[in-house]
């Protein structure tokens, strides 16, 4: 996805989950003082199919349909999927999930992915330090060694990113839109922006499929 097309989009979410956009470029930057690599290290990719591992309650059921292709974890997903198989191709993480599991596994040979928004700027202090290694993304305005591929949560951009190294096939798994997978400091307020947020991954997901000619069915396994 190009940046003229995610803009528009960005603005719309942006507005609906009350987001300081400011916030998100300072992030940006911040991260951009980290870390300082080309996207060009994942060229091998390119053209291959890809499997995107997200966070449902139904992931373990569906992980052994993987086969051939590539594999990226979805952020808090990497403790499931690690247990059972070991360490993905890649991580795509806004460094809210298990950052231990994340930085074991980075050291371990996956490819991650660190993304900057407002809120995690805290976070991007104290982990993107281990990530030297890393390829810096953004939801905001993409320059010299910071990308931006589409997408909003963890999950979306795994498959935009998907989409951007030219997968033939992009296979979702563990892709839950109607519940909210919950995290102990979750309270009322923000289980009701995840639900937001489940929604426009959805959207963004059908989105994606559109215009690579397909269309998307909600399922533990959803091709694109």
């Amino acid at each position: 996805m190009n940046f003229e097309d995610w803009f528009p989009l960005y603005l719309q979410i942006t507005d609906s989950l009350k987001i300081n956009r400011m916030a998100d470029y300072e992030s940006s930057i911040l991260l951009r003082k980290f870390i300082h690599n080309s996207d060009g290290i994942i060229e091998p990719y390119r053209g291959r199919n890809a499997f995107i591992v997200g966070n449902g309650k139904n992931l373990e059921n569906v992980l052994g349909t993987i086969s051939g292709g590539y594999v990226i974890v979805a952020d808090s997903a990497i403790e499931t999927y690690n247990s059972l198989y070991g360490n993905p191709d890649m991580i795509v993480t806004d460094l809210d999930g298990n950052m231990d599991s994340i930085i074991d596994a980075y050291n371990h040979g996956s490819f991650v992915f660190v993304h900057a928004h407002g809120d995690n700027m805290p976070a991007i202090t104290k982990y993107a330090r281990y990530f030297s290694r890393g390829i810096a993304t953004t939801q905001h305005i993409p320059m010299k060694y910071l990308y931006n591929y589409g997408g909003f949560s963890d999950g979306d951009r795994s498959a935009f990113l998907a989409d951007h190294l030219g997968a033939p096939h992009i296979t979702l798994l563990g892709f839950d839109f109607k519940n909210v997978n919950m995290k102990p400091n979750y309270d009322q307020a923000a289980v009701s922006r995840k639900k937001i947020k489940l929604m426009w991954a959805e959207y963004l997901l059908g989105y994606l499929a559109k215009s690579r000619g397909t269309s998307m069915s909600p399922g533990d396994i959803i091709e694109i």
